[in-house]
């Protein structure tokens, strides 16, 4: 079984469950945050143990979980590769004053795939501030949406959470981040062909 999944595992994952969706007949809206969006679209990531997604619409979340529990059995991964316990989380942001944007990275036959925009994205990063593990994707995300000071950090972090101020160890976590300074590029990753 799979502990880990590289950035080639989440595209030829996808690239199957999109098979088994097209093969019986479904149409599913999926939309992806967390790590394997960050992988897909941002910027090269070490590993991730899961695909994060949000309720399916068209379609049903039990439709996506039956085709990604025969991929996992095909490919020895984990039933819970693809999971919706990050809706339970309190981590997606509803009620900003910044709605979350989505950007599409495949669009075939009723099947969607849709992953969070970076900004959206730095503010689940910074409500989490998991040391060690949030810490590189934190300083990419500041990078590529322009964010250079910590003012500037709990602003856009309040436009996604309103009346939340970024945690004590989210405030460090950024202060420590922006005294190393950020990259000055951060290359994004080829398209997806699914």
């Amino acid at each position: 079984m799979a502990d880990s999944l590289t950035r080639a595992d989440i595209v030829d994952g996808l690239r199957d469950l999109v098979a088994e969706l097209h093969a019986s007949g479904e149409v599913a809206g999926i939309r992806l945050v967390g790590g394997a969006a960050l992988a897909l679209r941002y910027f090269e990531r070490r590993t991730t143990s899961d695909l994060d997604a949000l309720h399916v619409n068209p379609g049903t979340n039990e439709a996506v979980l039956s085709a990604a529990a025969t991929v996992a059995a095909r490919r020895g991964w984990a039933d819970g590769w693809v999971n919706f316990a990050v809706e339970r989380a309190d981590s997606i942001p509803v009620f900003g004053r910044r709605p979350v944007e989505w950007e599409t990275v495949y669009d075939h036959d009723g099947v969607v795939i849709e992953v969070a925009a970076k900004e959206a994205l730095l503010a689940m990063k910074l409500r989490a501030n998991r040391p060690g593990r949030d810490t590189d994707d934190i300083r990419q995300l500041l990078a590529l949406c322009g964010v250079a000071t910590l003012d500037e950090a709990e602003s856009l972090y309040a436009d996604f959470y309103p009346g939340d101020g970024l945690t004590d160890r989210a405030v460090d976590m950024v202060a420590r981040i922006l005294s190393v300074g950020l990259p000055a590029e951060v290359a994004a990753p080829r398209p997806i062909e699914l």
